[in-house]
């Protein structure tokens, strides 16, 4: 019983590292981010980054999940400062090529600026996502 505890550590590791970072505050959801510049009457409050991934969790880890769960961070983070909107001014991702690796992606970070809007931004901005 007790080995099976000690396999269950490893396991448990492993299945966390493969899901994205989780939202800290729910209401960042509502926080648009996109490459397009914010309305003129928008309000920059600061940069804002978000990062998910290393060499221990990339083989156990989808790409797609790298990249949200930093920009759940990101929103976050621009939560923090009050912003409803995130430009971003470069994602990077950094690609798994040892030899004993199964390849992909182990960690996207993303920066942006985060802005203030008076009205939320929606329809006239595009590349929403």
């Amino acid at each position: 019983m007790k080995r099976m505890n000690i396999l269950l550590i490893p396991v448990s590791i492993c299945l966390g590292a493969c899901a994205a970072t989780p939202l800290q505050a729910p209401q960042a959801a509502d926080i648009l981010v996109s490459r397009n510049a914010p309305a003129p009457q928008c309000r920059f409050v600061g940069e804002v980054r978000g990062s998910q991934g290393n060499f221990a969790t990339a083989n156990f880890t989808r790409d797609e999940n790298l990249l949200i769960g930093a920009r759940n961070q990101m929103r976050d983070a621009a939560y923090q400062l009050g912003a409803n909107y995130v430009q971003v001014e470069l994602e990077s991702h950094s690609e798994n090529t040892t030899e004993d690796s199964l390849g992909g992606v182990y960690n996207s970070t993303v920066i942006g600026n985060a802005y203030a809007c008076p009205e939320p931004q929606t329809a006239n901005v595009a590349g929403k996502n």
